[in-house]
C-alpha cells in the first residue's frame, strides 16, 4: 500500500527545515525532500554543476556572464551566509505593500531570534564616529552564529538529519484545486517515483518553488502570476585597504568590525529619490588582507601593514514587466526538468538605485579612511546575477498566487514557505524575513491540518 504523508515538505534549506520541526513538533507525519546532498556540518558546499544542473538567461544588458549564487544540498544558502539577522523595518515594508506588517510580523521575528540564539555584536569606534560625523543609522551586526567564525546552518536540527537526499521535486499531479501527489526523481536510483500527502510545502528557493508550479501546468487567474514578479537585491561591492596595520582581533568585541548602515532614502520628502525603494550597507573590517583574499595586492613584507574593509550596499528591487521566471520546454535537466529561463532587466528607475548605491559607498569609504588608501570595486549592482531571489508566487491581494500566509490559491492544499511570496526584495538580508514567514505559514498549515482532523 503506497504511504500517504500528512505532509510533504519540498527544499531542506533554513525554511524547509524549520517548516518540519514545527510540522513534526505538532504531531503531524512530515517528509523532507531535497535535491541534493546532505554534508556535514564542516563541509564546504561548492557549486551545482551547470552541465546537470543548467538554466537559460536572457536579457538586452546581460554581457558574457551570469552568477547564480546557489547551492543544491540540505542547509541551502546558509552554507554560504555570514549570520546577518536584521529585521526588515516597517517603513520598507508599508512602501511594498507587503500584507504581512511589521506589528504582524514582529512575534514571530522575536520567536526566530529566539530559537537561533540571534545575538548583536559591539559597535566599532569608528562607525560611531562615522554614524555621528554623517548623520547616519549605524548599528552593529546581529547574527545567528555556530561558532565564532561559522555561520548558524540547520544542520544540526533533527529535520536536516532525516531529510530524504538525492530527490528532485518535478509537478504536482493534481484536480479540482488540491495537489494529490509530488512527482519526483530519484537520483541515485534514476527513476521517477511518486509521493502522497494531504498537503504539501514549496520550500524550494523561489526560482525552483516556482519552476514546480510551472511544470504542474496550473489553471485560472492567480496562477498566470506564477513566475511574474521575479526580483533580487542589486549588489555594490567595495574593499576599502589602507596602510595601517590591522587591530587584533582579541582586543574587539563579539561579531567585532561588523555594522549595518540603515537605509536612508526614501524615509520622507526630504529623502525622496525617483525609485520606490531603498538600501543597506553592510560593513565588515578592518581585517587582514587575507581575510578578503587580497593577500597578492602587495609583498609579504608589507601586508602586516595594511588592513581591508569591506562595503557592501544591499538594494531593493520591485517587480518589473521585464523581469520574470518561465520554462525552456527544449532543454532539460539531469532530472528530466524543464531548465528554467531568467528574463533579466532593469528600470530605468533601478539604474538610478545603482548610481546611488555606489556613491554611498564610495562616501563611506571617504570618511573612513585617508585619501592615500585605495577602494577596490568588486560587485557592480547592474552586473547580472542572483543571490537573494524573491517573488515569483507573490503573496497579497485575491489576484495573487498566495495568500498573505503563503497557502496557493491554485492549489489549496500546497503552501509557500520561501521568498517566493515577497512583493518586494527589501532592503537588507533575507534569511531572518523568510524563516519568520516561513514560521508564519507553517503554522497556518498545521492549523488547517489539524482542524481537519479534530
Amino acid at each position: 500500500m503506497t504511504k500517504r504523508w500528512d505532509v510533504i515538505i519540498i527544499g531542506a534549506g533554513p525554511s524547509g527545515c524549520l517548516v518540519s520541526e514545527i510540522l513534526n513538533a505538532a504531531g503531524l507525519d512530515v517528509l523532507l525532500v531535497d535535491a541534493g546532498p546532505r554534508l556535514g556540518i564542516d563541509e564546504t558546499a561548492g557549486e551545482p554543476d551547470r552541465r546537470q544542473w543548467p538554466f537559460a538567461v536572457e536579457g538586452s544588458e546581460l554581457g558574457n556572464s551570469f552568477d547564480w549564487y546557489r547551492v543544491r544540498a540540505v542547509g541551502g544558502r546558509t552554507h554560504l551566509w555570514g549570520g546577518w539577522c536584521h529585521r526588515i523595518p516597517a517603513t520598507a515594508l508599508a512602501r511594498a505593500d507587503w500584507p504581512a506588517s511589521a506589528r504582524k510580523l514582529g512575534p514571530a521575528y522575536a520567536q526566530i531570534e529566539k530559537k537561533l540564539d540571534v545575538r548583536e555584536g559591539l559597535l566599532d569606534e569608528r562607525y560611531a564616529k562615522l554614524a555621528r560625523d554623517a548623520g547616519l543609522s549605524i548599528v552593529p551586526k546581529r547574527a545567528a552564529m555556530d561558532s565564532p567564525c561559522r555561520a548558524w546552518t540547520p544542520l544540526r536540527w533533527r529535520a536536516a538529519r532525516r531529510a530524504r537526499s538525492y530527490c528532485v521535486a518535478l509537478r504536482f499531479e493534481h484536480a479540482r484545486s488540491q495537489a494529490l501527489s509530488l512527482c519526483c526523481f530519484d537520483l541515485k536510483r534514476e527513476q521517477t517515483m511518486t509521493l502522497q500527502a494531504r498537503t504539501f510545502v514549496l520550500a524550494a528557493s523561489p526560482i525552483e518553488s516556482a519552476r514546480v508550479l510551472l511544470a504542474s501546468e496550473l489553471r485560472g487567474t492567480t496562477a498566470r502570476n506564477i513566475g511574474r514578479n521575479f526580483t533580487d537585491h542589486m549588489v555594490a561591492s567595495y574593499v576599502l585597504v589602507e596602510t595601517l596595520p590591522p587591530p587584533s582581533m582579541g582586543s574587539r568585541g563579539p561579531l567585532s568590525g561588523a555594522a549595518l548602515v540603515e537605509n536612508f532614502v526614501n524615509l520622507n520628502s526630504k529623502s525622496r529619490r525617483p525609485y520606490p525603494g531603498g538600501f543597506s550597507i553592510e560593513l565588515n573590517g578592518p581585517c587582514s588582507l587575507d581575510a578578503f583574499d587580497l593577500e597578492r595586492m602587495a609583498p609579504a613584507s608589507e601586508r602586516a601593514g595594511m588592513r581591508a574593509t569591506q562595503i557592501h550596499a544591499i538594494g531593493e528591487c520591485y517587480p518589473y514587466q521585464d523581469r520574470y521566471v518561465e520554462l525552456d520546454p527544449g532543454r532539460c535537466d539531469a532530472a528530466g526538468q524543464a531548465i528554467p529561463r531568467l528574463h533579466v532587466a532593469w528600470s530605468p528607475e533601478e539604474k538610478i538605485l545603482a548610481e546611488d548605491m555606489k556613491q554611498a559607498c564610495r562616501n563611506l569609504a571617504d570618511a573612513l579612511a585617508p585619501k592615500d588608501s585605495k577602494l577596490i570595486k568588486f560587485h557592480d549592482p547592474l552586473t547580472p546575477g542572483n543571490g537573494h531571489e524573491a517573488g515569483t508566487i507573490r503573496m497579497g491581494n485575491p489576484s495573487e498566487p498566495c495568500t498573505p500566509h503563503g497557502q496557493l490559491r491554485a492549489l489549496r492544499n500546497v503552501w509557500i514557505a520561501d521568498a517566493s511570496t515577497w512583493p518586494s526584495s527589501g532592503d537588507r538580508h533575507p534569511t531572518l524575513t523568510v524563516l519568520a514567514l516561513a514560521l508564519r505559514a507553517a503554522r497556518a498549515c498545521a492549523a488547517s491540518l489539524l482542524k481537519k482532523d479534530a
